[in-house]
């Protein structure tokens, strides 16, 4: 009989936390301008050999090389040896040294407005789950690597207020998500 009180407090308490957890997502998606992220149109371009690559006003001027990086456990393997970008014909900037840092012989960019200020930026992936940031910057004319943009995973954003909300780390019972405050290239975290 204990035993099975036990486990009914225990469905109990589990039952509990979901209905917790989906209804703080649902009254915080209510809130403001809320939007989830994965149904943001992002352009893809998946580089894996020399060539030209174009996204909207962007010509990207790839050169690869297929033994840019070396592991004991796969041999060599490729990366972005240099990319030249162009905006509308014009040399914006030189980029070198892009690795495939997953080892699947091909690069993944991700180009969104992720700053939300009307110019596309994008990402190059770190891992299989994490992301490195290049901000379009407007007052330099090119794209910035931005460390402090590193490693964040995006769940919703609010355009209109220039948020950003990330995706929980851990499991379901966990809601340990941040917003982040967008201003202009930088951003900061807020409570």
């Amino acid at each position: 009989m204990i035993k099975n009180k036990q486990a009914l407090l225990y469905n109990i308490k589990r039952l509990l936390s979901i209905s917790l957890l989906i209804l703080s997502n649902i009254t915080f998606a209510q809130k403001n301008n809320w939007q989830e992220f994965s149904r943001e149109k992002k352009t893809v371009v998946n580089i894996d050999t020399s060539g030209i690559y174009e996204v909207n006003n962007y010509k990207l001027i790839v050169i690869w090389d297929e033994k840019f990086s070396y592991s004991k456990n796969i041999g060599y393997y490729g990366g972005i040896k240099k990319i030249t970008i162009y905006n509308n014909y014009e040399k914006i900037q030189t980029l070198e040294h892009l690795e495939d840092k997953i080892a699947l012989g091909t690069i993944r960019l991700s180009f969104y407005d992720y700053n939300f200020d009307g110019i596309l930026d994008f990402t190059v992936p770190i891992n299989s789950k994490w992301l490195m940031y290049y901000i379009f910057n407007p007052k330099t004319n090119q794209f910035e690597h931005r460390e402090d943009w590193d490693y964040l995973r995006i769940q919703k954003i609010d355009r209109k207020n220039k948020m950003i909300l990330s995706q929980p780390d851990g499991n379901a019972f966990q809601d340990n998500r941040k917003k982040f405050k967008v201003e202009g290239v930088n951003i900061t975290k807020v409570n």
